[in-house]
């Protein structure tokens, strides 16, 4: 058996209260658009490995034109990839 993801269970969690409910409060309301607005929203694509490495050499070149030809450091490579594919 496969597991579902999280889009799935929220899907399903939302179809159910809205059948078995009656009156949902507005507070429950609220939450249920919240979590359609996000279940919406299209699924991220993971970067491949070669955009991965585009991105570091380009940064890599940027930063050490701007310090002395000091190396990246791994910190700042790291957000810049959370920068441009994390959520």
């Amino acid at each position: 058996m496969t597991k579902p993801d999280y889009r799935t269970i929220c899907a399903e969690l939302l179809s159910k209260i809205d059948y078995t409910w009656g009156d949902i409060p507005v507070d429950v309301r609220d939450l249920m658009g919240r979590a359609r607005a996000l279940l919406d929203q299209p699924v991220a694509v993971r970067p491949t490995v070669m955009e991965i490495i585009e991105l570091h050499s380009w940064l890599e070149d940027e930063w050490r034109a701007n310090n002395d030809g000091e190396d990246l450091p791994t910190v700042d490579f790291a957000l810049a990839v959370l920068a441009k594919w994390g959520h």
